[in-house]
């Protein structure tokens, strides 16, 4: 059976593009710079978060769009987070802790063991960022903290973006990055993912002004002190190091950037204090 035509545009993404595809259902088709493999990997992970227990779409399939694989997904009816976070910026502190409740449901879960290791995934990053970008960087291997604790269903880029709002409560997109790992390692990334550009919000999250973008961080990082024992020194480890390994996603580097350097700088003030 020939593939059904692309509908209307639903959603665009960094690596993705979701168009309506027939009835009841979205078709997710890689750009051309996304690797191959992306969409079959992605695909498989979100289903095997979905069978642990996590609320992410059904898989409906997986079809051939110019050559290349895109994935069919159940669609669901509602708005994303961050576009009620636009048009309601008076909504912003309390979508933010949910965004918080909704991750740590995750934590709640335990992971498939197909899912990869998150330290397997963030040591891969740091190497690529430091053999694409910086050789420095690759400094950030000796700050990630040893594992503690047993490993939790992490999403690995969790932001308002990738939540729905649907009618039977929150519904998770984007499980490519996912993984068995550290909560505080997911919060981290979590939070680096919400750092404004300069005076622009990042482009994943369009259309708010920082002092919004603000609130919703803090109420979030709030909410999920109330769920979590969090030190503040590990999350700032892990800020850091997660922030290097973002740089090998191709996204704005400056607040990255900044965050790393920020954290070495205090690093070595406790080193020489010590």
């Amino acid at each position: 059976m020939a593939p059904r035509l692309l509908g209307e545009l639903v959603a665009r993404g960094t690596r993705s593009t979701v168009h309506a595809y027939g009835r009841g259902a979205v078709i997710k088709v890689p750009v051309p710079s996304t690797p191959e493999g992306w969409i079959l990997a992605e695909a498989q992970y979100a289903e095997a978060a979905r069978g642990a227990g996590a609320p992410a779409p059904r898989l409906l399939g997986v079809e051939e769009i110019e050559g290349r694989a895109a994935s069919v997904w159940e669609r669901v009816g509602g708005t994303s987070m961050w576009q009620l976070v636009v048009d309601r910026p008076d909504l912003s502190a309390a979508l933010g802790q949910l965004l918080a409740d909704v991750q740590h449901v995750l934590f709640e879960l335990v992971p498939p063991v197909t899912l990869p290791r998150q330290r397997d995934r963030l040591v891969s990053k740091i190497r690529r960022a430091a053999a694409t970008v910086d050789p420095s960087l690759g400094r950030a291997l000796a700050f990630l903290p040893p594992p503690v604790g047993s490993p939790r269903l992490c999403h690995g880029d969790l932001h308002p973006s990738n939540v729905l709002l649907g009618r039977d409560g929150p519904v998770i997109v984007d499980w490519f990055d996912a993984s068995r790992g550290d909560p505080i390692a997911d919060v981290a990334r979590s939070s680096v993912t919400l750092l404004n550009d300069g005076a622009n919000p990042p482009e994943h999250l369009p259309g708010a002004d920082p002092a919004t973008l603000g609130v919703l961080t803090g109420a979030y990082l709030a909410r999920l002190r109330e769920h979590l024992e969090i030190d503040d020194d590990l999350l700032a480890r892990w800020q850091a190091v997660s922030a290097v390994g973002r740089i090998a996603e191709g996204v704005a580097r400056g607040p990255l950037l900044d965050v790393w350097s920020r954290f070495q700088s205090a690093a070595g003030v406790h080193a020489a204090a010590n």
